[in-house]
């Protein structure tokens, strides 16, 4: 797998914060047919990209994220991919009704079998802050069994990161042990976040188990965001809380509690806020779900914090 190194981009105060990779899967072409796997359903394999087909993987040309596909079956195989199924990059939003970054998407459905799909590893250096965030869609279905067997009828949706230099695992979301559609999770997108270790090489993996073309996983608007701290002599006196903030307001207190000039920055950079609070409470509610950061000044004071808003 390709590897991607976080170079940053975009200074704040005391930090610098940028996107250091990601995918809304733009990039790769669309094409309206299944995808058929030439391989052996019997055994595990790479998947392939066919000519004309959707992509299942892509390598990245310096933008947008790269991914792999493959595919390991039933302790008693079945048909696996082999007979054509809806997988890949896709443009199809009579599911979903619509991406949430862009018009494509990333669909895994009836792989017959298990379906796994690896992003590019993505070096976190630097970055005591870093999070992964995205979006995911469960179709509504009659989703089977409780995932703990490898077996048709066992369906098992999982979404997690390898810390793969610490070897752990660090789940987004896994139905093993449950049946799916008890979980409340079909029918909408989901947007999760989950935080990333420092000095760590990390990588997102999907898998899929099922085995019906209505059981499907989409994905879209993938991101891996942190900032680098560039040193300066601001004491930090600040507090932030909640964070996550999932009210529309966000307490800043000091010990002074005077009035505070407050910057509000998305994760590209963009300035999305600039006000004078008296109190300690800011108003966020305007705010989409994502990550920012705070760039807050009191009486020759500054400091920048990272802010959750769900």
């Amino acid at each position: 797998m390709k590897k991607i190194t976080f170079i940053a981009a975009i200074f704040l105060s005391a930090l610098s914060y940028a996107q250091i990779a990601g995918t809304s899967f733009e990039e790769p072409g669309v094409f309206t047919i299944q995808y058929t796997d030439t391989g052996d359903a019997t055994s595990a394999h790479d998947l392939a990209s066919n000519a004309d087909e959707p992509f299942v993987n892509y390598t990245s040309t310096g933008g947008e994220m790269g991914f792999n596909a493959r595919y390991e079956p039933y302790d008693e195989p079945g048909d696996g991919l082999t007979d054509g199924d809806w997988v890949g990059v896709t443009a199809f939003a009579g599911d979903v009704g619509e991406y949430t970054d862009g018009v494509q998407g990333y669909s895994v459905g009836d792989p017959d079998g298990n379906f796994i799909l690896e992003f590019d590893v993505v070096e976190i250096s630097n970055s005591p802050d870093a999070v992964l965030t995205m979006d995911y869609y469960v179709n509504e279905t009659g989703y089977e069994g409780d995932g703990t067997e490898n077996s048709s009828g066992s369906d098992r949706m999982r979404i997690y990161v390898k810390d793969l230099t610490n070897n752990t695992e660090i789940d987004i979301l896994n139905t093993e042990g449950s049946d799916i559609n008890d979980l409340g999770i079909e029918g909408s997108w989901i947007s999760a976040l989950v935080d990333l270790p420092n000095n760590a090489s990390v990588q997102l993996v999907a898998e899929v188990r099922s085995n019906s073309a209505t059981e499907t996983l989409y994905l879209d608007n993938i991101s891996v965001d942190g900032s680098l701290n560039v040193g300066n002599n601001t004491k930090d006196i600040f507090s932030v809380y909640p964070n996550p903030v999932t009210n529309g307001y966000v307490t800043i207190s000091s010990p002074s509690n005077g009035e505070k000039n407050i910057a509000v920055y998305d994760i590209l950079g963009k300035q999305v806020m600039n006000t004078t609070i008296t109190s300690d409470r800011l108003n966020v509610s305007q705010l989409n779900s994502g990550v920012y950061m705070l760039n807050i000044s009191e009486n020759g004071i500054s400091s920048t914090k990272k802010l959750v808003i769900k």
